[in-house]
C-alpha cells in the first residue's frame, strides 16, 4: 500500500521531536490568527458552520499570547497535552 502522508506531516513530526516550531514555518501561527476573523465570515456567507473552528481558532490565540507567533501551527499541540 502505497503511503500517503505528505511533506506537512513530516515536518510536523520533526517539529514536535525537535520541540522547535519556527523551523520551515511558511505561515507563522500570528498570521493565521490575524487571517481567522475573515476565514470564519467567509465560513458563514457560505453557510459553512464554523462551530468546529472556533475552539481551534481560541487554541490559536492562547498560543499567540504565549508568545508563539512565529511558530507553526504545532506549537498548538502543547496546549492539548498539558
Amino acid at each position: 500500500m502505497a503511503r500517503r502522508d505528505g511533506p506537512g506531516v513530516h515536518q510536523t513530526a520533526d517539529q514536535l521531536r525537535s520541540g522547535d516550531y519556527t523551523n520551515g514555518v511558511a505561515s507563522p501561527l500570528a498570521m493565521q490568527v490575524a487571517g481567522a476573523p475573515t476565514f470564519l465570515s467567509t465560513a458563514e456567507q457560505q453557510g459553512v458552520s464554523p462551530e468546529l473552528l472556533r475552539p481551534y481558532f481560541d487554541l490559536m490565540r492562547r498560543r499567540l499570547a504565549e508568545g508563539g507567533g512565529e511558530e507553526d501551527l504545532t506549537g498548538v499541540i502543547d496546549l492539548l497535552v498539558r
